[in-house]
């Protein structure tokens, strides 16, 4: 384990330790799995495809080996520690360095964990180009993985960003950079929010719900294009939202107790919302994949994990759910991410000051497109200082003019083509 100096008197370090009676019982139940009856190819349309859950069931029963990869996670440097009324872990990495840089704050969604991010947060701590990187903090977030179920109602999306940032005062980090996809995103928005003092900058992949144009404004035709997918892409793929947002519990007892029936819950997302060919594998490897279902499955946090939905749905407030952002905000567009609204869309909630669109990745795009997720980052956060600027400007580092702050607001820089930057 890299030895990190951890300022925190409650965030102790942590291991993860499960032993072969787990992996035994695991076993023992995808061996006496009862597999429906498909009498003819469904491929994807009517779920999980039957032919690929059934390659990969095999493949983890007979060739992934957990204590490998427990051994891999286990080289880094995890923490665990009461933050609130629960213990939270996280994984920290610790940059190559660099005055002036934030400390960031990688935040996953489901179904997925800190295991999203193992390959691009290396990118991301080692620099590029020869530039330093970024120390970063890595949580599960409440109710996921290697952190502790909530214990009382009402967690939602607010409250977990309330604990994310009672995670990074615990760490001693006073300001800091935020990233984040899926309930990341979310949750990340609703930290900037509460936070503008601390939150130096809020990168950002995926955004939902989107603004509606101000009254007596038409909507432009890439917007109609997106609300006419959006309406679509609703009635066909968010059945599981539902569910988790109005009746988790009953689904729950099913996938605690068939690792099988978890799988492939888990893995008809990864196909539905990441970009690929007709092999899923050839862009996320079978291990990756199988990792994050095992902290699910291993830590027996299918409900819990679930329940951000009932909860942030349910309880969590309006103005944290659509309020401005006024946080320098950088928006990543990756072509498969199914809530990518167009950049003015974006622009009437976040003080948008960093824009790119890429030429592939999806939902899992710091899976799915390691180095580009992480460049992207890496730029945005390079440019932001720890100096407040407020909602009106961003303060960049200018090479050509070092004894300058150049501030920028509502001057497009760039052309526009994929792949290429955009600031303002």
């Amino acid at each position: 384990m890299k030895i990190v100096r951890v300022l925190a008197m409650g965030m102790q370090p942590f291991r993860i330790k499960y032993t072969e009676r787990e992996i035994h019982d695991l076993h023992r139940r995808l061996d006496t799995t009862r597999w429906p009856t498909i009498p003819f190819d469904t491929g994807w349309t009517s779920g999980t495809n039957d032919r690929v859950l059934r390659d990969l069931v095999e493949y983890w029963r007979y060739e992934f080996d957990w204590f490998g990869v427990q051994e891999e996670l286990n080289r880094l440097t995890h923490l665990q520690g009461s933050i609130g009324e629960e213990k939270l872990h996280c994984v920290i990495y610790r940059g190559s360095g660099g005055e002036g840089r934030p400390p960031l704050l990688l935040l996953h969604g489901w179904p997925s964990s800190f295991v999203e991010f193992l390959d691009a947060a290396k990118l991301l701590a080692a620099g590029f180009e020869g530039k330093p990187g970024f120390d970063l903090v890595v949580p599960s977030l409440p109710g996921f993985g290697l952190s502790e179920a909530p214990r009382a109602p009402g967690m939602h999306a607010g409250r977990i960003a309330e604990r994310m940032h009672e995670l990074m005062r615990e760490l001693g980090h006073k300001r800091y950079g935020v990233q984040g996809g899926d309930w990341g995103a979310i949750i990340g928005t609703a930290l900037a929010c509460q936070q503008p003092d601390s939150v130096v900058g809020l990168h950002i992949s995926f955004v939902h719900p989107a603004s509606p144009p101000p009254e007596g404004v038409m909507p432009s035709e890439e917007e109609k294009a997106y609300l006419a997918y959006r309406k679509k892409f609703d009635a066909e793929e968010t059945g599981y939202s539902q569910i988790q947002r109005t009746r988790p519990q009953t689904l729950a007892y099913a996938q605690q107790d068939s690792p099988v029936g978890l799988l492939a819950w888990i893995l008809e997302k990864f196909w539905a919302w990441s970009d690929h060919g007709d092999d899923l594998w050839e862009t996320l490897g079978r291990d990756r994949l199988l990792t994050n279902a095992m902290l699910y499955w291993l830590t027996g946090c299918v409900l819990s994990a679930a329940r951000i939905y009932y909860e942030t749905f349910s309880h969590m407030p309006k103005d944290l759910r659509t309020g401005c952002v006024d946080v320098p905000t950088g928006y990543v567009k990756f072509p498969a991410e199914p809530w990518s609204p167009p950049r003015d869309v974006v622009e009437r909630r976040y003080n948008l000051v960093h824009y790119t669109e890429q030429p592939k990745g999806g939902h899992f795009a710091a899976m799915e497109q390691p180095e580009m997720w992480a460049k992207d980052v890496a730029a945005f956060f390079s440019r932001v200082t720890f100096k407040r600027v407020g909602r009106d400007a961003l303060l960049f580092k200018a090479p050509l003019f070092p004894a300058m702050a150049i501030f920028l607001k509502g001057i497009s820089i760039g052309l526009g083509a994929r792949g290429q930057e955009f600031e303002v």
